[in-house]
């Protein structure tokens, strides 16, 4: 077991010889959480929400939906939107 100081705004160094094991990596993020007594770290991998396809659809529908004040909600709705707008 290693112990570790935490510093100025809630920071904690995690060790190296823990960071080589799990093969972490920099700017790598972590969902943390309280297990009895316990903090956990967990990494994740967060997958992006839309495909280079998909951005590329959006700017498209931005350049042609310019100045029309269409309104759509995130999610969803606009995922079926960007489904009909590219049809």
């Amino acid at each position: 077991m290693t112990i570790t100081k935490l510093k100025a705004k809630n920071q904690l160094t995690i060790p190296s010889a823990i960071v080589k094991r799990l093969h972490l990596k920099m700017d790598e993020l972590f969902a943390v959480d309280i297990e009895d007594n316990y903090i956990k770290l967990i990494p994740v991998k967060v997958e992006p929400r839309y495909t280079a396809e998909d951005l590329k659809a959006i700017d498209h529908i931005v350049e042609n939906e310019k100045g029309k004040a269409k309104v759509v909600r995130p999610g969803k709705e606009f995922s079926r939107y960007i489904k009909k707008v590219t049809k």
